[in-house]
């Protein structure tokens, strides 16, 4: 009786021992298992958000121009006069960017999330003439963004290049580029068809919210950039300029001329846009130069 006693407490023993081992094994693999999740929950999100990039990429391609070297600025202030180079482009998921624009119909370019509306630049109005024995393309742009009213800017791009676009002795053309709510087109005028050294630039900066133009102020402020860095910015590019092309000129008129063109007053009429890499850059029109007015061009 006594031995089987001694069994008996010893199996009691047993069993206790084990059904405790269980309840402590469970205890440390609850924080793996919940760590797992956790990671394989990350995962899912990174490859959706992944796939989700990949898409917005594919939806946003564009197609290169007869202008394509332009689809960028190297030089720290440039003119009509002066021949621009190509950056290699930045691939960031907060940015879409273009090329210049000549041949295709329709772009489509997709915000970085789903809360931002689509963005669609396509030519209004395209066609082919001939002047000499060369063909060019001329074209300027509509702007549309999904459920959002644009008929005025659109209206006021029309108003302004479809006369010109008709005519044989100038060609239009736009590049642009998309980045959260900010909208940046800039049309030239290509005074002689074929050269780019003839091209005066006009800026359009559309608000991807309410489809309205924006005032300089509202572009800079959108860009997080003083008005005053701004200002000393494109100074010093307009200073590179002049010592670039005019480091021969010590005329008086040729002085003149360049202290006029960084005046604040002059500085103050430069408006910022995105050029086609996402560089904050400027177009300062109509400065008087020895060779005439020119409109300048460059990043800050």
């Amino acid at each position: 009786m006594k031995l089987k006693s001694i069994v008996s407490a010893a199996l009691i023993l047993s069993m206790t021992a084990g059904i405790a081992g269980c309840g402590l094994q469970r205890s440390e693999t609850d924080p793996t298992t919940t760590t797992t999740a956790a990671e394989s929950s990350e995962t899912t999100t990174e490859t959706s958000e992944e796939s989700k990039e990949s898409k917005a990429s594919e939806e946003s391609k564009v197609s290169e121009t007869s202008e394509s070297k332009e689809s960028g600025e190297s030089k720290p202030a440039e003119s009509t006069k002066t021949t621009e180079s190509s950056k290699a482009s930045e691939s960031k998921a907060s940015e879409s960017k273009t090329t210049e624009t000549s041949s295709s119909d329709t772009t489509k370019e997709t915000g970085e999330n789903s809360g931002l509306a689509t963005v669609s630049i396509y030519n209004a109005y395209k066609r082919t003439f001939k002047k000499g024995k060369k063909s060019y393309k001329t074209q300027y742009p509509k702007i549309m963004v999904a459920n959002v009213n644009t008929s005025k800017v659109n209206k006021e791009i029309a108003d302004k290049f479809k006369p010109i676009a008709k005519k044989n002795n100038s060609r239009v053309g736009y590049t642009y580029y998309v980045r959260k709510y900010l909208i940046s087109v800039v049309v030239f005028v290509e005074k002689t068809p074929g050269n780019s050294k003839t091209r005066d630039y006009y800026v359009y900066n559309v608000s991807r919210i309410n489809g309205k133009k924006l005032t300089r102020a509202q572009v800079l402020k959108s860009l997080g950039m003083k008005d005053n860095t701004f200002n000393v910015k494109v100074k010093a590019s307009v200073q590179n300029y002049w010592k670039n092309n005019f480091k021969k000129d010590t005329s008086a008129e040729k002085k003149e001329m360049e202290k006029k063109s960084v005046t604040i007053k002059s500085l103050n009429g430069a408006m910022p846009y995105m050029n086609t890499n996402g560089k904050i850059s400027y177009v300062l029109r109509q400065v008087q130069t020895p060779n005439g007015k020119v409109d300048l061009k460059g990043t800050c």
